[in-house]
């Protein structure tokens, strides 16, 4: 039996429509499998399972603001989130949140000094990703900020300017993600 606390950390995102299977081009049906609702492909006669796509990024802490990013590119072109992109399949978690810092803000930062701040549920247009979200103090990175790779901008953000822009940022979950690095970085308990 699972802890009621358990089952509201549970957030279910609606399966996006899928119509044909991958692998034979079939029209899909869905069937229940361990007790969830999925696609399946009757020429193959196997499940179509749809994984989260791993994610890692970095929320750099100046006092009480974090370093955020414009998306120049898709998905959630001209939102605002924190540096993040797609893990390399041989890639550690915080190695690829340390490259994608760099790459889109010219920040160095080494992944052995990145916190892990939060696991971060987020729906892309075709996709669904998980975000390992570390923190970093704005003094233990090197370099000269600014926006590169698919950034269009960056700069620091209070979570009080981030709520009142909330229209502006990629998800209201970056927000509280915001706040947790800076109380991690800070040294205070969440």
């Amino acid at each position: 039996m699972r802890s009621s606390r358990t089952e509201n950390l549970k957030e279910r995102i609606e399966m996006k429509q899928l119509n044909y299977c991958w692998r034979c081009g079939s029209e899909l049906s869905k069937k229940m499998d361990e007790g969830r609702e999925r696609y399946f492909c009757e020429g193959c006669n196997e499940f179509v399972y749809r994984n989260s796509v791993p994610v890692g990024g970095v929320f750099v802490v100046k006092g009480k603001e974090v370093l955020l990013i414009k998306r120049g590119g898709t998905p959630n072109k001209g939102k605002w989130s924190y540096p993040a992109g797609y893990l390399e399949y041989d890639e550690r978690p915080e190695v690829g949140a340390a490259r994608e810092l760099e790459e889109e803000t010219g920040l160095k930062a080494d992944p052995e000094d990145l916190k892990l701040v939060a696991t971060i549920q987020l729906e892309h247009p075709e996709k669904y990703v998980v975000g390992n979200a570390y923190g970093i103090s704005f003094d233990k990175v090197d370099g000269k900020l600014k926006a590169g790779d698919d950034a269009e901008d960056a700069r620091f953000w209070t979570p009080k300017e981030m709520e009142v822009s909330l229209e502006e940022m990629e998800s209201k979950k970056i927000v509280e993600a915001a706040e947790k690095a800076i109380e991690l970085i800070q040294g205070r308990s969440p």
